[in-house]
Formats: C-alpha cells, structure tokens, sequence
C-alpha cells in the first residue's frame, strides 16, 4: 500500500511537507504544492481519514446538495465532484433537495451535524441570506450568492451564442421553450442573453414558459398552436437540453410539426443533445465540479478564494442548425 513516504519519495521532498500539504498547504510554494500533488496522483495515493482527522481535527469529507441526482447535468456534476474529492484525499457525502427550500436547509444541517469540512451547494432557495450570514465553509455551483463564492458557467454569453447561432440559420423570429425560472438562477442569464441580442440583431423573439420539461398533452397543444398558427415562427431556443430534446421528440410525433423542420438550440452539452444532433450550447460541467472541489478546499484551509469564478461556454454545432436540416423546411415554404 502506498503511504506518505513513498509520496515523499516520488515527489522529492520531506515526509513533513507531504503531511504540510495535506493540512496547511499555503505554507508550500507552488512549485512544492505541484510536486506533491502529481506524486499523490501518480501514485494514487489515499491518506488515511481516521489518522488525517486526528491530526488536523478535519473529516476529511465534503458535503454536496443538488436539487436532483437523476438529471443529466447534476449527475455528471456529481461524478465529477466525486472523483475530484477521492483526488484529494476527501470522502463525498451527497444530499437531494428535491428543490424543497426548507429540505435544503434540513440537508444542509445534516451535513454539518455529520462534521463535513465544507459543503459545495447548489441552492434554490429564493432568500440565500442564510449562507452569506454563514462563516461556515461553502462554495455556490451553478448560482451566485451575495457574500459566497460561487462557480458558475457564463449563462449570459450562452443565450448570446445562441441567438447568435440561430440567426446565422434564418432565424428572424425565434421561440424561447423554458421553464419557470426565477431571475436569481443561471437559466435566466440565459435568457437574457439571448434575448439582448436578439434586439440588437432586430430579431423578434416569442416566449412559452412549460409548467416542466415533460411535455404534457397542454403545453404540447400550446406550443403546436403558436408554431402552426403563426407560420412566422423560424427557430426555436431551448433553454436546456432536455427541453429541446423533448420538443424535439414531440415535433417528430406530429405530421405537421414534423415538416416544419425549424432550427433548434439547446444549452448544457448534455449527451441526450449528442444523441439527438442537436445543436447546443455547452457548459464545462466536469471543469466546474473540479475546480469547486479545489476552491472548497483552500477555504476549508483558511485560503481566500475568489468571490465569483465564471467559466466560458462553448457552441457545438450540429444537425438541428445545419444547412441540410432545413433544406425540407425550406421546399415547403
């Protein structure tokens, strides 16, 4: 079994300055802390939580709350904040919300009950107060908190990407699919973002706000109505993957939606928008789990960590825009 000499070793240092970097590492130059940290990951070694604990009077664990575990963009999360902590030598204990703000804030109790060292939260609470007020050790992912610091991808750019890509396939007079989402979240950004742009671009942009992202037997009336009654409707945005995977699968049910063939978007990157060639913007979801592990990390050592961190998005083309997905559309117009 691999131990703190053999890292020592590897790294070529000091069994003292491996233990230093596992507890109070802004005592080590950057050259020092890179050296160890490739050897703990080259070697793949795991430090043992019950002697680490005793030393540094941690847990060695983190705590993670996520509205829901079976939705593509917080599992993949998940498994990132997962491998990210076992990199680190920290054990990952998970909490679901179910979006119910008073059982995040149970979560959130338990988990310190449990003597986590910290907790990475993607909360839903409409008043975040309670965490700014909180010197407890907490990163935001996928959200800003006034007074925490958060990660978050840069939604806002995202919907300029968006609008800008719908434009670029003949898009004057898009449709925005979303959920109900209050100005706080990222998903509005999102919009925003698209819809700035679209009136810089003397784009005309209409809005169906979907009860969820199921596509009911109303909401795909609702949306089969407006796309088929006002023949102007020449693209569509979905604010997440999902939604426009489901308008997709809904418009390919329907004879006449079927033949309309509109340019789609969608936002996240998830694999069901691979699947479905489905044109999207995507956030770097693993890049955000990773480097909110290690931002949770420095502040569980007393570092200072930036107050927002915003990562760039990326489009990622593909059939739902491309000139021979609308080749039909415009035969038939």
């Amino acid at each position: 079994m691999i131990n703190i000499k053999d890292v020592a070793k590897y790294a070529g240092v000091s069994t003292a300055t491996v233990s230093r970097y596992m507890n109070q590492r802004d005592m080590l130059s950057e050259r020092t802390q890179r050296a160890v940290r490739q050897a703990i990951e080259q070697l793949g070694y795991q430090p043992d939580p019950t002697a680490r604990a005793l030393q540094s009077k941690k847990s060695s664990m983190i705590g993670l709350v996520v509205p829901v575990v079976d939705y593509a963009f917080f599992s993949r999360l998940t498994d990132a904040v997962e491998q990210a902590c076992s990199r680190f030598g920290y054990k990952l204990l998970l909490c679901q919300s179910a979006h119910d703000a008073a059982k995040e804030l149970e979560m959130v109790a338990l988990l310190k009950a449990n003597k986590v060292d910290g907790i990475l939260l993607c909360s839903r609470l409409g008043d975040a107060s309670f965490y700014t007020e909180n010197e407890f050790p907490i990163i935001s992912i996928d959200r800003e908190i006034p007074g925490v610091p958060s990660i978050t991808a840069d939604n806002y750019n995202g919907g300029v990407l968006a609008a800008e890509a719908l434009s670029r396939a003949g898009s004057r007079h898009p449709l925005i699919l979303t959920t109900e989402v209050p100005e706080y979240m990222a998903m509005y950004q999102r919009q925003r973002g698209f819809l700035d742009t679209c009136k810089k671009l003397g784009i005309q942009a209409e809005l169906i706000v979907l009860h969820d992202a199921g596509f009911g037997e109303t909401q795909t009336e609702q949306i089969k109505a407006m796309l088929t009654g006002d023949r102007s409707i020449d693209g569509v945005f979905a604010l997440g993957d999902m939604i426009a995977a489901g308008y997709l699968h809904m418009a390919l049910q329907d004879t006449v939606l079927s033949q309309l063939r509109l340019p789609l978007v969608g936002f996240d990157g998830l694999d069901i928008a691979r699947l479905f060639e489905i044109s999207t913007v995507a956030q770097p979801i693993r890049e955000m789990g990773e480097r909110a592990v290690e931002l949770l990390i420095r502040r569980i050592n007393g570092e200072s960590v930036p107050e927002k961190l915003m990562l760039p998005v990326e489009y990622i083309e593909r059939n739902s825009t491309h000139p021979r997905h609308l080749e039909q559309r415009g035969c038939n117009e």
